[in-house]
């Protein structure tokens, strides 16, 4: 039998190897797990610095990383690109192993080739090209073929070896935008053209007055008038600007006063001075707004009235056309009153004379509410002699101002019965530059 103290002895060298077995354990896992995170560590800063190294490449392309970049290699081969979450058409093709030899017809293939060549020599040099997306698939959005522009630089990544950066930018939608804009000037052109309109603002502060769009004549062509600022005063009578600037005023006034431009659009009918200074009635429509510059302006369009209707004549009713086409005469005012000298009508020229927007409104008013002070001691002179003899007046004679000639007619209107019961009155209004040529428009 063993002593006591071996077997103590014995115990204890056990316990000493168990121990000194579970340090070396410990000691082994500690040095794994430093390994583990030194590789880890490695890795990430491995990716971190490759991640910053491609974020850096969008620094050469300044103020266009909307779009994106794909990295090639010497041999034109796909590296990678960014950023990857694009759904561009062309990313997708190069990022599943397409190369732009598969993807370009032949010409552009050719001259891709001869643009990589020049790169170097020419870094600011861009490549346009297009790209034509699978035509089977009838459901895209996209259009069958994306134009895209390209700039590439060289990243030499050792003395030998060096890779593309291309920054590829999608145009497509420029491309459609700016053609269709082209085809929606040529339609408005068109559209001007045959009706004879035209568009225009006029400018409330400094009472300026804009053509956007050129003016036509009679021909349906254009008036050698250059779009831009025009003298207005030039290009219509004194009362027909007088009345432009009234409605003006009245827009401004309301504007200013109770903060809103009340009806959304204006209607006008003024004239303007066409070939040999004739008069030609438009319809000017317009609203007050604010322009870019937030200036406020009256903005709308004009319509040429005598190629919207001619006048018309039936057999039928040749009396009511013949006297609807007197009234629209533009330099010969019209108008007819009762014994009471109340206005029963009158055409658009007279009501503009006197700054009034729509003949209408003049309808019902003594005389004497809507001539001025000036004019009306004639007409009424002449108005009384008809109803008073029956029969009609004609005077002609200075009017109003230097070189200017009023001829006014004045006929009897009588009922079945030969009763005078209203007098139409014609009158013109003539001045020196009806007779005698401006030199300013020869």
């Amino acid at each position: 039998m063993f002593p006591a103290r071996y077997f103590v002895y014995l115990v204890g060298m056990d316990s000493a190897i168990s121990v000194a077995g579970l340090g070396i354990n410990w000691v082994i896992v500690l040095a794994f797990t430093c390994v583990i995170l030194l590789v880890a560590c490695c890795i990430f800063v491995f990716l971190l610095r490759e991640g910053i190294h491609k974020q850096r490449l969008y620094d050469k392309f300044q103020g266009s990383v909307n779009e994106f970049i794909v990295v090639l290699s010497r041999r034109l081969e796909f590296l990678y690109g960014l950023p990857m979450y694009t759904s561009d058409p062309l990313f997708a093709r190069l990022s599943s192993g397409n190369i732009f030899q598969d993807l370009l017809r032949s010409k552009d293939w050719s001259r891709m080739k001869l643009y990589f060549d020049e790169v170097e020599k020419h870094q600011n040099m861009s490549f346009v090209f297009s790209v034509e997306i699978d035509p089977t698939n009838a459901n895209s959005d996209q259009s069958r073929v994306q134009w895209y522009e390209m700039k590439t630089v060289l990243d030499y990544v050792s003395v030998q070896e060096y890779r593309y950066i291309c920054f590829i930018k999608n145009f497509t939608r420029e491309n459609e935008n700016r053609k269709e804009r082209e085809r929606i000037q040529v339609r408005l052109d068109n559209l001007l053209q045959n009706t004879g309109d035209f568009l225009w603002n006029f400018e409330v502060d400094d009472r300026r007055f804009r053509l956007l769009t050129p003016l036509m004549d009679e021909e349906h062509r254009v008036i050698p008038q250059s779009t831009g600022y025009v003298d207005i005063r030039k290009m219509m009578p004194e009362s027909d600007y007088n009345l432009l600037d009234s409605v003006v005023n009245a827009r401004v006034k309301d504007f200013h006063t109770y903060g809103s431009r009340g009806d959304p659009f204006e209607t006008i009918k003024l004239r303007l001075y066409g070939a040999d200074r004739a008069m030609v009635w438009y319809c000017f429509r317009c609203r007050l707004v604010n322009d870019e510059d937030n200036r406020l302006v009256l903005q709308g369009s004009a319509r040429r009235m005598d190629m919207v209707l001619d006048n018309p004549v039936s057999d039928d009713d040749d009396k009511e056309a013949m006297l609807s086409a007197a009234l629209s005469f533009p330099d010969v005012r019209v108008l007819w009153i009762d014994r009471n000298f109340t206005i029963q009508g009158c055409n658009q020229a007279f009501a503009t004379d006197f700054q009034i927007v729509n003949p209408k409104d003049i309808y019902g008013k003594n005389l004497d509410t809507v001539l001025t002070s000036r004019i009306l001691p004639y007409v009424s002179k002449i108005f009384s002699e008809v109803f008073d003899t029956g029969r009609s007046v004609a005077w002609k004679g200075g009017f109003m101002k230097e070189n200017s000639l009023l001829m006014f007619n004045a006929v009897p209107l009588k009922s079945k019965d030969n009763v005078l019961h209203s007098v139409l009155g014609v009158y013109i209004m003539l001045d020196k530059s009806d007779f005698v040529e401006d030199e300013e428009n020869v």
